[in-house]
């Protein structure tokens, strides 16, 4: 009986290291470079496969500061809804509208000031109608239809 509670304990243990191990690795492998890798604001790369390998559910990234990078949701294996991707000292960068994967509806990008740098519509992943330009005050520069 003794040899049967000290294997079970044994196989506990295992099983335990076995989880902490699995999650430890999906957590740390966030990021990979090569040639295929996109640039973010504060110019660390990630490879978009990544974020394609999440299935459904609440998505978030953080630099390394610990400040949010990136949040969203997948659905099916796919980006859907608001998407939001901040500088590295926690201000906006990007918005935009995903559905089934495409960008579809607004997009608006920010300086690291927090003015609004451009916005305009997607459909179907193209920029699509009236698209307007700002400088860093936020004054218009330029309008574009597309």
């Amino acid at each position: 009986m003794n040899l049967l509670k000290n294997n079970f304990k044994n196989y506990k243990l295992f099983v335990y290291a076995l989880a902490i191990t699995t999650v430890a690795a999906c957590k740390s492998n966030t990021k990979e470079e090569n040639s295929s890798t996109k640039k973010t604001p504060t110019h660390t790369t990630f490879k978009p496969s990544v974020l394609k390998d999440t299935i459904g559910g609440v998505y978030h990234e953080y630099y390394k500061n610990g400040n949010l990078k990136l949040k969203g949701v997948f659905k099916n294996g796919e980006r859907h809804g608001d998407w939001s991707y901040f500088y590295e000292n926690g201000k906006l960068w990007s918005w935009g509208e995903y559905q089934d994967g495409k960008r579809n509806g607004v997009g608006s990008v920010y300086y690291e000031n927090g003015v609004l740098k451009m916005e305009g519509n997607y459909l179907n992943d193209k920029r699509s109608g009236l698209w307007k330009f700002f400088d860093k005050k936020g004054k218009t520069i330029k309008e574009v239809n597309i």
